[in-house]
C-alpha cells in the first residue's frame, strides 16, 4: 500500500515536471539554468505537499473523503501524508547528492588525466626543444674544433684536439666520427718533419702526441659496439702510449720503433706487419691481437699478456728451424 502511495506521488511530480518542461523557450536557456529552476520547482512542490497540498494527497491519491474524518484523524493523516512527503523528499536529495558526487568524481578525474597528459606533452616537447638545441651547439662546436684542426698553428690544432675530446665525451653520438677524425689527423700528419721539436728524438709532434692521448684515454662504454679505430701506416716511433687504450685499433704497418706501450691495452689490435722493433710492451695486453709478421725485434715483452712463449723467445725474422 505504502508502495503504490510513494509512486503516486512519484507519478503526480513527474507530471509536473514534464508540463513544466512543455513551457515554450524552457529547454532552450542554459543547462544551469534549467537545473536551478527545476530545483526551485521541486521545492516549491515539496513545500505545496507539506502544507495544502497534504490535504489534496488524501483526497485525489489516498481516495480520502477528509470531510467524514474528525479533527484528531485528520491531523493525523496529514501528518502521515507529510512523512511520506518528507521520505520521497530525502530519497530524492539523496539520489541528486549521489549523482553530484559521481558527476565530480568523472569530471576530476578527466580533470587530472588531461593535466597528466598535458604535462607529459609539455615534459616531451620540453626534451625535444632541449635535444634540438643541445644538438645544435654541439654542431656548431664541432665545426669550429674541426676549422682549428686545420689551422696551420699547432696551439691553435691542439685547442682543436681537446675541444673535440670535450665533445666526445658530452655526446656519445658523436663520440665514433670524432675518433675517427682524429685517427685520421694522426695517419696524415704523423710523418711530417719531427726535426722542429727534436732532431734527436724524432717523436711524434706535440699535436699528434695530444690526439693519441685522446684516443688513448677515451672510454667505450660496455653496451657501446667495437669500432676499429684506423691508424694503419701512422708513424708513431718514439711515442709515449703508457697505458693508452688501444683496443682493437687497426695498426697495419704502424711504425712503432721504440714506443713506449708500458701495460697498454691492445686486445684485438691488428698489428699486422707494425714495427715494433725496441718497444717497451711490459706487461702490455696483446690477447686476441692480430701479430702476423709483426717485427718484435729487441722488443721488452716483459711480463705481456696473451702472447705465447714462442712470440717471446722468437722475432718474425728469426723464425726455428
Amino acid at each position: 500500500m505504502e508502495v503504490m502511495r510513494f509512486r503516486r506521488v512519484s507519478e503526480a511530480v513527474m507530471r509536473f515536471l514534464r508540463s513544466l518542461s512543455q513551457v515554450p523557450g524552457f529547454l532552450g536557456n542554459s543547462p544551469r539554468f534549467v537545473v536551478t529552476l527545476l530545483a526551485l520547482a521541486l521545492v516549491a512542490v515539496l513545500a505545496w505537499l507539506l502544507g495544502p497540498g497534504a490535504k489534496w494527497v488524501l483526497t485525489t491519491l489516498d481516495d480520502v473523503d477528509v470531510t467524514k474524518l474528525d479533527p484528531k484523524d485528520l491531523t493525523t493523516a496529514v501528518d502521515a501524508v507529510r512523512g511520506r512527503v518528507l521520505t520521497v523528499a530525502t530519497g530524492l536529495v539523496a539520489l541528486v547528492a549521489v549523482y553530484y558526487t559521481a558527476r565530480n568524481a568523472a569530471t576530476a578525474r578527466r580533470t587530472l588525466e588531461l593535466s597528466e597528459q598535458n604535462y607529459r606533452s609539455t615534459v616531451e616537447m620540453s626534451d625535444r626543444t632541449y635535444r634540438l638545441s643541445e644538438q645544435g651547439h654541439v654542431t656548431d662546436r664541432y665545426t669550429k674544433a674541426i676549422e682549428q684542426l686545420g689551422s696551420d698553428k699547432r696551439d691553435i690544432r691542439l685547442g682543436g684536439i681537446y675541444a673535440l675530446e670535450r665533445i666526445a665525451r658530452d655526446s656519445a653520438r658523436d663520440r665514433p666520427t670524432i675518433m675517427d677524425v682524429l685517427a685520421a689527423f694522426i695517419r696524415e700528419h704523423s710523418h711530417d718533419d719531427k726535426a722542429e721539436e727534436s732532431s734527436t728524438a724524432k717523436s711524434p709532434a706535440t699535436d699528434i702526441r695530444a690526439a693519441l692521448t685522446v684516443i688513448g684515454r677515451r672510454d667505450i662504454p660496455d653496451d657501446e659496439p667495437v669500432r676499429r679505430i684506423d691508424l694503419a701506416g701512422a708513424d708513431l716511433s718514439r711515442a709515449n702510449l703508457r697505458r693508452a687504450n688501444l683496443s682493437h685499433v687497426n695498426l697495419y704497418r704502424t711504425n712503432l720503433y721504440r714506443a713506449d706501450l708500458y701495460r697498454a691495452d691492445l686486445t684485438g689490435a691488428y698489428l699486422r706487419r707494425a714495427d715494433l722493433r725496441r718497444a717497451d710492451l711490459t706487461r702490455a695486453n696483446l690477447t686476441g691481437a692480430n701479430l702476423t709478421d709483426t717485427d718484435l725485434t729487441d722488443t721488452d715483452l716483459t711480463g705481456v699478456i696473451g702472447l705465447s712463449v714462442e712470440w717471446r723467445q722468437v722475432s718474425p725474422e728469426e723464425p726455428q728451424p
